[in-house]
């Protein structure tokens, strides 16, 4: 079809000609229940009108005049009534806003998505505002792959501010199906921070960076804090405790921050699973606690050729926490209880006094070299309780290994102890199988120092060292 105004070729089922932009008024397909009622209503009115004229022709009219008269009559009438039925089928047609939709939405389901938006131009000029119908165009545009346009069209929805609540949730529901198609996430989140629907936010949280919130409000306290920081959802939190502006290559928050006395200036931010940063959050803290004294360690630094006890004196308030492999003493290190005999050979310990706010003193450190006068080793001290075992049938070899078994028994130093005026070394029994994995028996074995002579070493019922002798 041409269009009239300019000659422009008009697709079928446009209403408007693309070139000059006329409307086109077209008389659209009748729906098949009228073109039945339309049918059965002309056959009816012949029916009468045959009906009638046989009884006329018996009673009045009896010429041939009189019945071209009345059949002139009745061919006037079915005319006007025929144009006047059709001029209502035009009418309804053109102007009722449940075809344009239905029209909108069979072409839709043909995947004719530029006819259905021709429908639904036409529907809006009809009823202005629809919800519903604004709701179909954005989503068929977006199936024309004019996804902005679509966003821009909810967009004017929403900003119209006069939708009821459902209607605004489904401006939401569809603008975030759009863009979890395109994956614009960045959009999402901008999105969901500007909706007032709970119910909304907490069902996409996912794609939302939120500020990280702090368990402390900013200020000064008089103890130790545990600051914790947490997000709405997966994610990670970058801070600086400086007051430096933090980066993805600043800390990572894994558990809670202890703050000690000070002055801290804490910014941080949150990162979700999809990259969307949180704005940074700034919060300042004036800590003001007191410091425990450092401990006070009695035995110094040095060598020693005797066995001695490493003693601190313990503090009024707080605890003493020590280490040996070199690092500062935390909550998580050994707790001094008690003197500690000195290991053999070259040793290392911290020391450093934690009060219950979790405040931490100097650390203290001691170095010792800690070796017998003697000849007897704990290489020598090991080899005799082997030899002693094996000759008293215990052991089949002098390599450890017992009748019946396949892996063998080793015995390693475990620290000197000092009973009846006598040194001992303390040496622990493994059982070392095939595979060369170890396991403690529970038996322990006392070489003395300077003889080197083996026993066995036994506790008794109040806990008192004995000793039986492994050789004769």
């Amino acid at each position: 079809m041409k269009c009239p105004n300019c000659g422009q070729e008009i697709q079928e089922e446009h209403l408007y000609c693309e070139k000059c932009g006329m409307e086109i008024q077209i008389v659209p397909d009748f729906e098949p229940e009228i073109e039945n009622s339309i049918t059965e209503t002309l056959i009816t009115v012949a029916e009468e009108i045959d009906h009638k004229k046989t009884d006329k022709n018996d009673t009045f009219f009896s010429d041939e005049q009189g019945k071209s008269f009345w059949l002139i009559k009745m061919i006037t009438f079915l005319v006007i009534l025929l144009v006047v039925v059709i001029g209502t089928i035009i009418m309804y047609l053109n102007y009722s806003v449940s075809y344009q939709i239905n029209k909108a939405k069979e072409r839709a389901n043909r995947n004719d998505y530029e006819a259905a938006v021709s429908y639904l131009d036409r529907a809006l000029e009809l009823e202005k505002g629809n919800v519903e119908i604004v709701l179909l165009q954005a989503n068929y545009y977006f199936k024309l792959n004019q996804a902005d346009k679509a966003i821009t069209i909810l967009q004017d929805l929403l900003e119209k501010n006069n939708l009821q609540d459902e209607e605004e949730k489904s401006v939401y529901y569809q603008m975030i199906a759009i863009y979890e198609e395109q994956e614009k996430y960045v959009e999402i989140n901008e999105l969901l921070k500007a909706c007032i629907y709970e119910d909304i936010v907490t069902e996409y949280q996912k794609y939302l960076a939120m500020e990280p919130e702090f368990s402390y409000e900013p200020g000064s306290y008089g103890h130790v804090v545990f600051l914790k920081l947490s997000a709405n959802t997966a994610g990670k939190i970058y801070y600086t405790l400086d007051g430096s502006v933090p980066t993805t290559s600043s800390a990572v928050y894994m558990s809670p921050i202890n703050l000690q006395s000070g002055y801290y200036q804490v910014n941080a931010f949150f990162v979700n699973e999809y990259g969307i940063v949180s704005n940074v959050v700034k919060n300042r803290y004036d800590i003001n606690v007191l410091v425990p004294d450092k401990p006070k360690v009695i035995s110094q630094s040095g060598k020693y050729n005797l066995p001695t006890y490493i003693e601190v004196l313990k503090p009024v308030q707080g605890t003493v926490y020590y280490t040996t492999d070199g690092s500062d003493p935390t909550i998580d290190s050994n707790i001094y209880t008690e003197p500690i005999f000195m290991p053999l050979g070259h040793s290392n310990f911290k020391f450093a006094v934690i009060s219950d706010e979790g405040v931490a003193s100097e650390v203290v450190s001691r170095s010792f070299e800690f070796k017998m006068d003697t000849d007897v080793t704990v290489y020598t001290a090991s080899v005799n309780v082997t030899r002693a075992l094996y000759n008293r049938k215990v052991l089949s070899d002098m390599q450890g290994h017992a009748h019946g078994q396949s892996g063998k028994y080793v015995f390693e130093y475990n620290t000197i102890v000092q009973l009846n005026e006598n040194y001992y070394y303390i040496l622990d029994e493994y059982y070392e199988d095939q595979n060369g994995s170890k396991s403690k028996t529970g038996l322990l074995y006392a070489v003395e120092v300077y003889t080197g002579t083996p026993n066995r070493l036994i506790y008794d019922e109040q806990g008192q060292m004995g000793l039986i002798p492994l050789t004769d």
